[in-house]
C-alpha cells in the first residue's frame, strides 16, 4: 500500500492549531532553512489578525459559530485598528457589548490567546465550507 501524504498541508493544519506567539516564532525558523516555504504557509494560514478581511456577512457567520463575549475577550490583546474595524461591524448594543469586556476586569493572557485560537478554528471551518472567504493581497473581485 503506497500513502501520500500531503506535508504542506498537514504543517498548514499544524500551525493553525498554535497561538500567534508560536506560529510567528516557527514561521521564522521555517524561514530560515526555507524562505519559500514560509512564504507560502504565511500566505494560507487564517490567523486572528485576518478578521479585518471579513464582511459584515462574513461577520455574521462567524457569530453563529461563537458568542460576542468570545470575540471581545479575543480583542484585549488585538491592535486598535483591528478592534475598530471589529467594532464598526455591528450594532450600537453589540458594540457596547465588546466594550464591556474590553474595558472589564482583567483576564489571563492565556484566556485570551485561547479565545483567539478559537476564533481561527472557527473562521478555518468556515473557510473551509466556502462561507467565508480571506483575500490576502486583495487581488480576487468576488460577485
Amino acid at each position: 500500500m503506497n500513502i501520500k501524504i500531503d506535508g504542506f498541508k498537514q504543517a498548514l493544519e499544524m500551525l493553525q492549531g498554535l497561538d500567534q506567539t508560536t506560529q510567528t516564532n516557527l514561521l521564522a525558523e521555517i524561514a530560515r532553512k526555507d524562505p519559500e516555504l514560509a512564504i507560502k504557509l504565511k500566505q494560507n494560514l487564517i490567523t486572528f489578525e485576518d478578521l479585518k478581511f471579513l464582511t459584515v456577512d462574513m461577520m455574521r457567520s462567524l457569530l453563529k459559530e461563537i458568542d460576542l463575549e468570545l470575540l471581545g475577550l479575543a480583542l484585549k490583546t488585538a491592535s486598535p485598528e483591528l478592534v475598530e474595524f471589529v467594532s464598526n461591524m455591528f450594532s450600537t448594543s453589540m458594540r457596547r457589548d465588546i466594550e464591556e469586556v474590553l474595558k472589564g476586569r482583567p483576564r489571563p493572557l492565556s484566556e485570551v490567546l485561547d479565545a483567539q485560537v478559537k476564533i481561527v478554528e472557527a473562521m478555518n471551518r468556515l473557510s473551509q465550507q466556502g462561507i467565508i472567504l480571506i483575500d490576502k493581497d486583495k487581488s480576487s473581485k468576488w460577485v
